[in-house]
């Protein structure tokens, strides 16, 4: 007996999220269904973009939908046709870790630097030898 795989807006009634909306794009190629509303929902035309700008070589297809204010079954579509069938990994670049004002000043006074450089060496140092250093510019103060 044949299993038939069934797409993932069928075994979810509660909604969709991002990636399953992805997945419907690329590895899976489910058509939009505007009566569905589970679907209509959850598709947000703006995360969509976003996730598959990363990949340099869709970059194009997401300016070029971009220039336009259109509807999210329009937008579906347009990347349905457009995106290959396969799975696809789209690579988010988050922001990065927050950095201490005070421990920036720190190192850019223990390397005697900049602080441009002293981010660079905030991503270089472990957080044990940063708090080394830190730690040689609180020495002798009372809290």
């Amino acid at each position: 007996m044949k299993k038939v795989k069934k797409d993932l807006t069928e075994e979810k009634n509660e909604s969709l999220s991002l990636f399953d909306h992805l997945n419907n794009l690329t590895e899976n190629k489910t058509e939009y269904d505007p009566m569905n509303d589970v679907q209509t929902k959850s598709y947000e035309p703006y995360m969509i973009n976003r996730y598959i700008s990363m990949c340099d070589f869709y970059l194009p297809l997401v300016n070029e939908i971009n220039k336009y204010d259109i509807p999210k079954n329009v937008h579906y579509r347009y990347f349905l046709s457009s995106l290959p069938k396969r799975k696809q990994f789209f690579k988010y670049i988050s922001k990065g870790k927050d950095v201490n004002k005070d421990d920036k000043e720190k190192i850019a006074k223990y390397f005697e630097c900049g602080n441009r450089e002293a981010e660079m060496y905030l991503e270089i140092l472990s957080e044990d030898q940063v708090k080394t250093i830190v730690q040689k510019f609180d020495y002798g103060k009372t809290k």
